[in-house]
């Protein structure tokens, strides 16, 4: 019996996510779509999960979409495969909904090939720590299509229009390091440390205090949109959510008696 194309568990308070098609280079299938979006939802609801983590299964992050099942529509008429890709592009708009209003951090593990639909996933994370082995491209001109998964909306606020055109529409491949320098990766390590290095972060976030890390997020990821006086009301309502928090009480006491804080998540 073959394994899901998905893997998704909660270790303690870290969610994990694993995109698990290694021979296909983890391809994105629908049924992948919609397996991240039970869980994100599951994520989103449970006080015990503190961080997410999105990675993929053996060499490589993620290929994008699925080319080959893509060629399969290439006979169908010009309508069919219009309604097919734009309901395939409406179908992750839940998805990425869950992943900009998660109250929790999220981390990309990111090696090998990060093409396609799959760039949008990694700059819908808070943080993303890299392998030296990681190459990103978005491939999507490469087969005379346009950037999907988010990546059009996510890119240009991370690396900025100019880098963004050029990934988008000329189609240039970056190395880890191109990704480190232009933003669209947090940290750069060698392949052999990766794992280490990513298991050192995510203890450091599922330990720290979740409310307020979240309501952190929360802020960063709208003030693009809002004028001053509406961030600032936002930033008061956020503040009062995270001084009712029983994490709130540890940190400010901890500080009074010189010692570390223990957060709860709470």
């Amino acid at each position: 019996m073959s394994e899901p194309e998905l893997l998704t568990h909660i270790d303690g308070s870290i969610a994990r996510i694993i995109f698990n098609r290694p021979a296909a280079r983890n391809a994105l299938t629908a049924a992948m779509v919609q397996g991240m979006i039970a869980f994100l939802r599951e994520c989103e609801r449970r006080d015990d999960v503190r961080v997410i983590l999105l990675t993929g299964a053996g060499d490589h992050f993620m290929a994008g979409g699925d080319v080959k099942a893509f060629a399969r529509s290439a006979d169908a008429s010009p309508a069919d495969r219009s309604t097919l890709f734009e309901t395939l592009a409406l179908d992750t708009l839940p998805l990425f909904a869950l992943l900009e209003r998660m109250p929790k951090p999220i981390v990309a593990k990111v090696r090998g090939a990060c093409a396609g639909a799959s760039i949008g996933y990694v700059a819908a994370a808070d943080f993303a720590i890299i392998s030296d082995t990681a190459l990103f491209m978005v491939a999507n001109a490469g087969i005379g299509t346009s950037p999907d998964g988010a990546t059009s909306w996510h890119l240009p606020r991370i690396v900025g229009m100019r880098k963004a055109k050029q990934m988008c529409l000329l189609g240039d491949r970056l190395s880890a390091q191109e990704a480190l320098d232009c933003g669209l990766a947090t940290w750069l390590h060698p392949d052999a440390e990766l794992d280490a290095a990513t298991e050192t972060l995510l203890l450091r976030l599922a330990t720290a205090p979740t409310v307020a890390l979240g309501q952190a997020r929360l802020l960063l990821n709208a003030a693009s949109g809002n004028a001053l006086t509406d961030q600032l009301a936002l930033e008061g309502q956020a503040a009062g959510l995270c001084a009712a928090t029983q994490d709130f009480a540890e940190g400010v006491t901890a500080f009074t008696e010189k010692r570390g804080p223990n957060f709860k998540g709470q």
